[in-house]
């Protein structure tokens, strides 16, 4: 029976990451929190793989020392070792994904993840000096989280990273047609594409939980709207997409504004920054990688 618990509290632990991970990719209202709270995650799962092979180590040591005691043969209790070893390897881990998370993604995120470990640190110490004293006869549950929660999160990223963000990317140039159409009335009833679309209010969504808006930028004759696409972390590690529509094929997606500013116009169409380019689902519609 404790084990069957345990059995579902990896699953819900499993379940729980998971929805974070993925919640970026959702259709639904657009979320501030969604990709940064999915980045920390990502990065916690991929980090967390580091731990695997001392919960491998300490999983043969329960299986050795329950054979010991089902053949009554002395042993010495090494499971307090185990798991101190686990709370320093995984504390370094989380203290290194912080500051990560301070620098690259927001302060008070990387302060949360200092302080959520913080809690769970405080948490364990009790079982630990419990083990310090004496160990328990049946299997400590403990090598199973540290194996089966990292190696079934790898799995689900690599599963779910193509389809969650074709998925996503294709749902939010469905919800595109509506602006197209307008901006293709405006300049048939006033003979121009819009010159800017900057306003208070966006009135066309994407529709993605981590898509915040489309972007209008007027480009020679015709026209970009773009949007930037959430990706994994482990599908091309540090890609940037950006999801680019233009009436005429001629997208233009520029990785820096003083390039825009400096550069001559003929240089520009040819030094735009990204690494890679696709094209998507839909007519009209690319999507350029960025580093």
């Amino acid at each position: 029976m404790e084990m069957i618990g345990h059995s579902a509290r990896i699953a819900a632990i499993l379940l729980l990451i998971v929805l974070i991970m993925v919640y970026p990719f959702l259709p639904g209202q657009y979320d501030a929190l969604a990709m940064p709270l999915s980045t920390v995650v990502q990065l916690l799962a991929t980090v967390s793989l580091l731990l695997v092979p001392l919960g491998a180590l300490w999983l043969v040591y329960e299986l050795r020392k329950r054979a010991r005691r089902n053949q009554n043969l002395p042993g010495t209790n090494r499971g307090y070792y185990f798991a101190l070893f686990s709370l320093i390897a995984a504390s370094l881990l989380i203290i290194l994904i912080s500051l990560f998370t301070f620098f690259g993604v927001g302060i008070s995120l990387g302060v949360l993840t200092l302080v959520f470990w913080f809690y769970v640190f405080i948490r364990l110490l009790p079982g630990l000096k419990l083990m310090k004293k004496t160990e328990p006869e049946s299997i400590n549950p403990a090598p199973f989280y540290l194996i089966l929660i990292p190696v079934v999160l790898l799995l689900f990223q690599l599963a779910l990273a193509p389809p969650l963000t074709g998925f996503s990317r294709n749902y939010a140039i469905a919800h595109s047609a509506e602006f197209n159409r307008d901006i293709e009335a405006y300049r048939t009833a006033q003979g121009h594409y819009p010159h800017s679309l900057l306003a208070t209010w966006k009135d066309y969504y994407p529709s993605i939980v981590g898509i915040e808006k489309f972007h209008y930028t007027p480009n020679g004759d015709s026209y970009d709207l773009f949007f930037e696409q959430p990706r994994f972390l482990l599908d091309n590690l540090g890609t940037r997409e950006f999801v680019v529509y233009n009436p005429l094929d001629e997208h233009m997606i520029i990785s820096h504004t003083s390039w825009i500013l400096l550069l001559p116009p003929e240089e520009l169409q040819v030094t735009q920054g990204w690494y890679a380019a696709h094209d998507a689902a839909s007519p009209h519609w690319r999507y350029f990688w960025f580093d």
